[in-house]
């Protein structure tokens, strides 16, 4: 591996507190996507902190969950000491909460370099990934740029956000963050060999990420700055939290900084943002179809079934999902896999937190 400047310290911070609603029935409030065995033996967030193993210490490993997946992120994860789960009061989307970590984890290595990752996606190459990251650390510390990594498009998809890149070498600039595009555009991106997709992974120095931070959105950790300065005390930190504006760390700084840096990955990446991107790590049968638990289907094509306790049978099925648990039931077409979550609204809207 490439080796880290001596004087910056590695810290791994996991973003765990996302609920995963694209995944209801199975994904549930108090067991959200990152607790699911989704693909592969364990759960994704096992998964993440597994991939680690041997290039991060225990204690450099952080995890930032919510209160309420807090205790069981803990059990879940023995081998990383309990204060290294670091809990956010509400969730404020992902600037509040990378801000939060930052005036943590100042507290204990000031010089560290922060290397953001995301609980609940499935990477491939595990070593090719630790080298990306090794790039990325040493690039963050050696030029004080914020790095980001792109995932060369293997096809044109409309629900990722992309990087416009320039040539700079083996690390590259970036002309501008580019929202979700239509098919149309999305085409033109996947064509233009310019445009990666955004994968939400971010390395920087915690001196580096303060001083953009405070250039382009200071709201977002002035608030904060004041709740460390008061004493940091548990009690004050909801009050904190409330004043920060709900904001992406894409919006609020990554878009507007001049400072940014992209490292083409060379691993494998994918964000297992919906049941169809699940049906894609499973074997199809002849008809298309993948069954994962106990079904019968005759005469349908293109389905993906996950079962519960109990048969699942169908008769001239076409391009649907089908999810069972033991109080609810979800069937959708495969293109519309995307609105599960608003399902979840619905449910909320109509009280119904028994399903949630």
């Amino acid at each position: 591996m490439i080796p880290t400047p001596k004087q910056h310290r590695k810290l791994a911070l996991i973003m765990a507190g996302g609920r995963g609603t694209r995944f209801w029935p199975r994904s549930r409030g108090k067991r959200p996507k990152q607790f699911l065995t989704m693909v592969g033996e364990t759960s994704m967030l096992h998964q993440t902190v597994q991939r680690l193993d041997g290039a991060f210490r225990p204690e450099d490993i952080f995890v930032l969950t919510t209160e309420e997946l807090a205790e069981e992120t803990r059990r879940m994860l023995p081998g990383i000491p309990p204060g290294n789960v670091l809990v956010e009061p509400e969730g404020r989307n992902t600037a509040p909460c990378l801000a939060l970590a930052l005036v943590t984890l100042e507290q204990r290595v000031p010089d560290g370099v922060m290397v953001v990752l995301s609980a609940d996606s499935w990477i491939g190459d595990r070593d090719r990934f630790l080298k990306d990251i090794d790039i990325a650390v040493t690039h963050a510390a050696e030029k004080r740029d914020l790095v980001t990594f792109g995932i060369r498009p293997t096809y044109p998809e409309t629900g990722y956000g992309y990087i416009e890149t320039e040539w700079k070498g083996a690390v590259l600039g970036v002309r501008a963050f580019r929202e979700k595009p239509s098919y149309e555009k999305a085409v033109e991106y996947l064509e233009s060999g310019s445009h990666y997709w955004n994968a939400g992974m971010f390395v920087w120095t915690l001196q580096d990420f303060r001083a953009q931070l405070l250039a382009h959105c200071p709201e977002i950790l002035v608030p904060l700055d004041d709740w460390v300065k008061s004493g940091a005390s548990p009690a004050g930190l909801p009050q904190a939290y409330g004043r920060l504006p709900k904001l992406s760390i894409d919006y609020a700084l990554m878009e507007k900084s001049e400072r940014v840096a992209v490292v083409p990955a060379r691993f494998r990446w994918s964000d297992v943002g919906s049941w169809p991107a699940v049906v894609e790590f499973h074997e199809a049968d002849a008809a298309g179809n993948v069954v994962i638990g106990d079904a019968i289907l005759l005469e349908s094509h293109n389905c993906a079934i996950f079962g519960g306790q109990r048969l699942i049978a169908g008769t001239g099925l076409s391009d649907l999902i089908v999810v069972d648990e033991a109080d609810a039931l979800l069937i959708c077409r495969k293109d519309r896999a995307q609105d599960v979550k608003l399902i979840v609204d619905k449910l909320k809207s109509l009280g119904r937190e028994d399903l949630l």
